[in-house]
């Protein structure tokens, strides 16, 4: 399944919509950044809580991120430390360690599980109407999971520009 953002509601704004190739509105994507505090949460266009991502602290050298479901289940964890050339993300999703591959910054990356097998990725496309990201999830579990994974993922690549 493919989804599509436009690349100026994606990194500079703290909310914003997620589209299918039609252009028709699918998703919701909403975040708050407050006193260190970072929140970001999906909803459906009916208002309904997919899942929500929360910065936790931790008293470790990483930064922590968790995901929940509307249940307030915690499905997903991701620990955020610097890199030489570009942050390094350790991610558990369903119980199973995520690697990426990529260029996070140039918006060119993917997610694959610990067989190798993709889960989602994402890439900038040009279109007639413009540029857009897209991200392409094609994992039969989850698939709007691991398309909320990406999306926290840039999103808190940016964080900084938000406040």
């Amino acid at each position: 399944m493919q989804f599509y953002i436009k690349p100026e509601h994606f990194a500079k704004k703290t909310s914003f919509t997620i589209r299918d190739e039609k252009k028709n509105r699918l998703f919701q994507v909403r975040g708050t950044f407050f006193f260190g505090l970072r929140r970001l949460s999906i909803k459906d266009m009916n208002s309904q809580l997919l899942y929500r991502a929360k910065r936790r602290f931790d008293i470790t050298f990483f930064k922590k991120y968790t995901i929940d479901d509307e249940k307030n289940n915690i499905i997903a964890e991701i620990y955020r430390t610097r890199g030489v050339r570009q942050p390094k993300f350790k991610i558990k999703a369903l119980d199973k360690l995520v690697t990426i591959d990529g260029d996070l910054y140039g918006h060119e990356f993917s997610i694959r599980d610990e067989e190798n097998a993709l889960l989602a990725s994402m890439g900038k496309r040009v279109f007639p109407s413009g540029e857009a990201y897209e991200i392409d999830v094609p994992s039969e579990k989850k698939p709007l999971l691991f398309l909320f994974i990406i999306i926290v993922l840039d999103q808190f690549l940016h964080e900084r520009a938000k406040r």
